[in-house]
C-alpha cells in the first residue's frame, strides 16, 4: 500500500507544478518553486524526528487512514469541479469571462506539503552521515529545480489553457481513485484478520462513468449547441 501513497504524493507534486504552469508567468512559477523549497527547508527539524516507516504506521491506524482518504477525496473532487468551472469559463467569449476565477486557477492543493515532507524523509534516509542542514539545503534545491523544470516543460508543451485544465482533472481523478482504493483496502485492517477483496468491476464501472462524464463535459461546450438551435 505504501507504493500507492507514494504515487498519490508524486501526483500531488505534479499537480502543484501544473498549477504553477497555469499562471503562464515565469515569476509566478519561480514563486511556486521557492515556496516548495522554503517549506522543505523549514520543516526539516520536524522531519528528522519521524520514523522512516511512518507510512506503514499510518496505514496501520484505521482512523488516520479514513481521515486521510476524506481529505484526499475533498481535494480531488474540489479540484475537479474547479477545473470544470474554469473550462466552462475558458470556452465563453473572452469579453464574457470572469476575471475573478483566475485566482482559483493557480490555487494549489494541500497534498503537496505532506508529499514534500515524505520525500524529504526518504532523502534523509539516503543521506546518512551528512549534516542535516546540508541535506535539507540540497533537498530544498532539488525541489526548487524540479518544480521549476516541470512547470516550464508543461508551459512550453501545452500552450492552450484548456489542455492544462483537462490534465488537472485527470490527475485529480487518479488521486481520487487511488485514495479510495487505499481506504477500501486498509479500512478494516484493525477490525479483523480478513483480507479485503477489491471489487474491480464496480470500481471500473465507476471509473468508466467518471471518464464518460468528463468527456461529455469537455466536448459539449465545443459543439456550440446554442448556435445549432438558433439555426433550427
Amino acid at each position: 500500500m505504501e507504493v500507492f501513497v507514494q504515487i498519490v504524493f508524486i501526483l500531488a507534486l505534479l499537480k502543484y507544478s501544473l498549477k504553477a504552469a497555469l499562471s503562464g508567468r515565469f515569476w509566478t512559477i519561480t514563486l511556486y518553486s521557492l515556496v516548495g523549497a522554503l517549506f522543505a527547508l523549514a520543516i526539516y527539524p520536524f522531519v528528522i524526528t519521524q520514523p522512516v516507516n511512518i507510512i506503514s504506521e499510518i496505514l496501520a491506524n484505521q482512523k488516520v487512514v479514513t481521515d486521510g482518504a476524506v481529505l484526499i477525496a475533498i481535494e480531488a473532487v474540489s479540484g475537479i469541479f474547479i477545473s470544470i468551472l474554469l473550462l466552462d469559463n475558458y470556452f465563453v467569449p473572452r469579453t464574457q469571462r470572469k476575471r475573478s476565477l483566475k485566482y482559483l486557477k493557480i490555487l494549489p492543493g494541500i497534498l503537496v506539503f505532506p508529499a514534500i515532507a515524505y520525500f524529504e524523509l526518504l532523502f534523509f534516509k539516503m543521506s546518512i552521515g551528512v549534516d542535516f542542514m546540508l541535506s535539507a539545503t540540497i533537498y530544498a534545491s532539488i525541489i526548487f529545480v524540479m518544480i521549476m523544470l516541470v512547470s516550464l516543460f508543461i508551459k512550453s508543451q501545452m500552450s492552450h489553457e484548456s489542455v492544462k485544465l483537462e490534465l488537472v482533472i485527470m490527475l485529480n481523478l487518479a488521486v481520487l481513485v487511488i485514495g479510495l482504493l487505499i481506504n477500501s483496502t486498509v479500512a478494516d485492517h484493525n477490525l479483523s484478520n480478513t483480507q479485503t477483496v477489491i471489487e474491480w468491476q464496480p470500481l471500473l464501472a465507476i471509473a468508466g462513468i467518471v471518464v464518460t462524464l468528463f468527456g461529455i463535459g469537455v466536448f459539449v461546450p465545443k459543439l456550440k449547441i446554442k448556435s445549432l438551435l438558433k439555426l433550427k
